[in-house]
């Protein structure tokens, strides 16, 4: 290559690694947090987890007790000379019948369907907020003063009917007990201005890297098996750091968050949790990446190389029906083994088979070439002739 075409093989090279990075964080986004279904399978997870349960079940009854004045109550019903101890069985109810009755109530299954279709439901109201749509009717999301409101009061009122006092929430002088901000009106804008450049990159970012790295391949010319190879590397490159990110950020967000350290272990979960979808992007990323590595190796000048090409060249020539079943199969492998091996995209899907088959298709080319047919053997001579 001329020195300005490498310098234009390598900027192309560079800038779509540089996409396929943001690429992947917008994919996650687009796939786990934009989505109600995966929204909701992920609120499904959190509940099963002891510990994020519990801190959910502490959440609902710090709720419920801030609506209901649990040491008045108590001083009604106790006799004169133990009006002394409401203060201390009320605490105790508290911190221990209070969360404890929660928490068995969160383990039962019609009450975890009714979880899960409330966060669904609540997910997209949040997303038709987050697109400017009109929010309809919906129970658990106000946008009241500009801000999003996730409302939990059904849920609190579901459990002090089952400790008997849901005739005192009435009562209740704090009537926003068990609402949680989701988001406050500074902060709306941007969010709506985030989500639809995310939902207009997402494809685009994932075209644009394939383009990219089919341009920097198809101009190296006499140097495209490097550029091969290079690719496989900025792969795994991308998933080694897609996943540091999600480590690392993991720590920063929950420290900056969360200043209890009882609830910074919930916290880890959740996240965890939530950015499962992009875990899975690095370990394809990575994986790949190193199946690209792999290929240009096979098809390059080493022995082992060569020898492995030696060897497939009468199936190459004889039997490539053969050949291409085979390589279905491992694709199809592939495919069910990887991770969110049911959440596959057409478009991926689409551009993963198109690549794999003309790996396989110049593999073939380059060992027929370099092994061709023998010639027939030659037909014995009489004695006399020269």
């Amino acid at each position: 290559m001329s020195k300005k075409r490498g310098v234009l093989v390598w900027s192309l090279f560079g800038l779509a690694t540089i996409l396929m990075l943001v690429s992947s964080l917008t994919v996650w986004a687009k796939r786990q947090l934009l989505n109600d279904q995966a929204w909701a399978d992920s609120s499904s997870q959190l509940l099963a987890n002891d510990e994020v349960r519990g801190a959910i079940a502490q959440k609902l009854s710090d709720g419920l007790f801030a609506r209901v004045d649990v040491e008045a109550q108590l001083r009604e019903r106790l006799p004169p000379r133990s009006q002394g101890a409401a203060p201390v069985l009320a605490a105790a109810l508290q911190n221990n019948l209070g969360p404890a009755a929660a928490d068995r109530l969160l383990q039962r299954p019609r009450v975890q369907a009714l979880w899960e279709n409330a966060n669904k439901r609540a997910h997209a109201a949040v997303i038709r907020v987050l697109e400017g749509k009109d929010l309809g009717p919906n129970g658990n999301i106000s946008t009241a003063n500009g801000e999003v409101t996730l409302d939990l009061r059904p849920a609190i009122t579901r459990l002090a009917t089952r400790l008997g006092v849901e005739d005192k929430l009435k009562a209740n002088t704090d009537p926003s007990a068990g609402q949680l901000v989701i988001m406050k009106s500074d902060q709306l804008s941007a969010a709506q201005t985030a989500v639809k450049i995310l939902k207009a990159l997402s494809s685009l970012l994932l075209l644009a890297v394939v383009a990219l790295y089919a341009l920097a391949i198809y101009l190296a010319h006499g140097r495209r098996r490097l550029l091969l190879g290079a690719t496989g590397a900025s792969l795994v490159f991308v998933g080694l750091v897609i996943a540091s990110l999600r480590h690392f950020l993991g720590g920063v967000i929950v420290d900056a968050l969360v200043k209890t350290e009882a609830y910074k272990h919930p916290v880890s979960v959740i996240w965890s949790i939530e950015t499962s979808v992009l875990r899975d992007i690095a370990v394809i990323l990575v994986v790949y990446g190193a199946l690209v590595l792999l290929a240009t190796a096979l098809a390059g000048p080493n022995r082992p190389a060569v020898a492995i090409r030696r060897w497939l060249a009468p199936s190459f020539r004889h039997h490539p029906v053969v050949v291409w079943l085979a390589a279905l199969a491992l694709f199809l492998i592939l495919l069910a083994w990887g991770p969110t091996a049911g959440d596959r995209r057409l478009l991926g899907v689409l551009l993963l088979a198109a690549t794999a088959a003309i790996a396989i298709e110049a593999l073939r080319r380059q060992t027929l070439r370099e092994f061709p047919e023998d010639p027939p053997a030659a037909v014995g001579k009489s004695s006399g002739a020269t």
